[in-house]
């Protein structure tokens, strides 16, 4: 786990809400506050969706930021700063398996709940922190490494810039 200061909210958070940077991510969770607080629930609901449109997606838990993202930035804009947000952001099925795959770890996809990135804005301070979740227990942290290691190199490709607590 890493904790990465974003010191220039303006072009961070324009690559949030207005460009494609995270579009390749999927959503578990995200909540704003403004005058009132939206939460929403990134799980995707089997029922409402047509059998070819389920088909079509590459993966069923949760619903990618292209999807949300439309709805979050109306959320947020205006001439006031959002008192708080948060977006938790996963890493897909597919990309898990590259990383697995480049990394030469020896940990399935099955076995990896969940390599999140979570981005949270709060007093002024935006702060993007990493976590994974595996589906049994294990003191190796070789897979929380290389997936640190991955957001820093996909940051840098994004000309996202940090500063590491």
């Amino acid at each position: 786990m890493i904790a990465l200061n974003i010191p220039d909210k303006k072009d961070f958070t324009s690559k949030l809400f207005l460009q494609d940077t995270f579009d390749s991510f999927l959503v578990s969770q995200a909540s704003f506050t403004t005058s009132i607080t939206v939460s929403l629930d990134g799980s995707l609901h089997r029922d409402y969706f047509t059998d070819a449109e389920w088909e079509e997606m590459e993966q069923h838990d949760f619903a990618r930021w292209p999807l949300l993202k439309p709805l979050c930035y109306q959320v947020v804009k205006g001439r006031r700063l959002p008192e708080h947000f948060k977006v938790v952001f996963v890493l897909s099925r597919s990309n898990t398996e590259k990383l697995l795959s480049e990394t030469g770890l020896s940990i399935s996809a099955e076995q990896v709940s969940g390599l999140f990135l979570n981005v949270r804005y709060d007093q002024g301070t935006l702060q993007c922190v990493t976590g994974v979740s595996l589906s049994f227990f294990t003191p190796d942290k070789s897979l929380d490494r290389a997936w640190d290691d991955m957001i820093r190199r996909y940051f840098r490709s994004k000309e996202i810039f940090w500063e590491e607590n």
